[in-house]
């Protein structure tokens, strides 16, 4: 399958580069001392006819759950360190 999104090129030049880039963008950013619209252009694009993003969704959200309970797993790693301290403390009164 073809889609022809829309492009805009944009020339980029920093003060500490020699030479500047042109780089594409799927949206339209307004100029500024680095950044100036070049040109806006349709391009034509091959996506496979089978393409399911699904897998893709799922694999990333299997990962997003992963490191959300490696926080957790961490965090309450660092509650049971400082519970464990306060009851290691000797009160004498």
């Amino acid at each position: 399958m073809k889609i022809k999104p829309f492009v805009y090129i944009y020339f980029t030049k920093y003060t500490w580069q020699d030479k500047g880039i042109y780089q594409v963008f799927s949206y339209k950013y307004d100029d500024d001392e680095n950044r100036t619209f070049v040109s806006e252009q349709e391009i034509e694009i091959e996506v496979p006819d089978k393409y399911d993003p699904i897998a893709q969704k799922i694999a990333a959200l299997e990962s997003q759950k992963e490191k959300a309970m490696s926080d957790y797993n961490e965090t309450v790693m660092e509650i049971n360190i400082r519970i464990s301290k306060l009851q290691a403390l000797e009160y004498t009164p």
